[in-house]
């Protein structure tokens, strides 16, 4: 038998509920009215943490919602920034969703986006060592929840410890400096020919950091390229991306 709290799981066991938070009001959702209002959606859930927690909540600046999004984890969080830098990504949401089974299982996806082109994705963010037998029961019955309608599901590990660092690097000058637009077309034209050192933009800077902000800027909106898999010093090539140069 069972210990008292655990939920004994298995195969899909019916069709998933979905519930949304619609401007604050939690509701089963009827998909025979179509799907819900995805820029009117709020989180599912209120998180928090205490003294057992494992995770530590956070709130993430998004310079896609041009908001703050409030998330579980650092996980998240770096689920979060990978898609916020994605240009194609237009809407993110956190705890988007409740689905529920027959059985009395339910699970709170962790994010939502959505593309330029409408796709919409559903995401976990969970460490490979982390993912236990109930945990994969819930993210296979999630993944085709979404695809019978017409969704996308993902699972998110998290990156490698180097591009993660230099993804939390390039974060901070996710905003574009007031002079940005002098300072592009500066660095622009030292790229023209091809790769050069990060040293040398440094080189070019007048000292007052203008031009050397402005590079980490277009770094993370990707209009110059540095290699996110390799640790960075002054002699890391920064280039132009390739298809500018076709």
């Amino acid at each position: 038998m069972p210990s008292v709290g655990l939920t004994v799981v298995g195969p899909q066991v019916g069709a998933a509920m979905w519930s949304f938070n619609v401007n604050g009001r939690l509701e089963v959702w009827d998909w025979g009215t179509g799907g819900p209002p995805l820029w009117e959606l709020h989180p599912t859930r209120r998180i928090g943490s205490n003294t057992l927690s494992r995770h530590v909540p956070v709130q993430s600046s998004s310079m896609t919602n041009l908001g703050a999004l409030a998330l579980e984890s650092g996980l998240e969080h770096e689920l979060a920034t990978v898609l916020d830098r994605q240009t194609a990504s237009v809407w993110l949401v956190a705890q988007p969703a409740r689905l529920a089974w027959e059985d009395g299982l339910s699970h709170h996806p962790d994010l939502l986006s959505v593309d330029s082109d409408g796709n919409v994705t559903v995401w976990d963010a969970r460490a490979v060592e982390r993912r236990d037998e109930t945990f994969l029961v819930k993210a296979s019955r999630t993944e085709t929840a979404c695809r019978e309608i017409g969704w996308a599901y993902s699972l998110f590990g998290g990156l490698p410890l180097v591009e993660s660092l230099n993804l939390r690097w390039i974060a901070g000058a996710r905003r574009p400096p007031e002079w940005l637009d002098v300072t592009r077309g500066v660095l622009l034209r030292l790229v023209a020919e091809g790769p050069v050192p990060v040293g040398q933009v440094m080189a070019a800077d007048d000292g007052r950091g203008f031009l050397i902000s402005a590079m980490w800027h277009l770094v993370w909106t990707g209009e110059l390229v540095m290699d996110m898999s390799k640790t960075w010093d002054t002699s890391t090539p920064v280039n132009a991306p390739t298809d500018a140069r076709s």
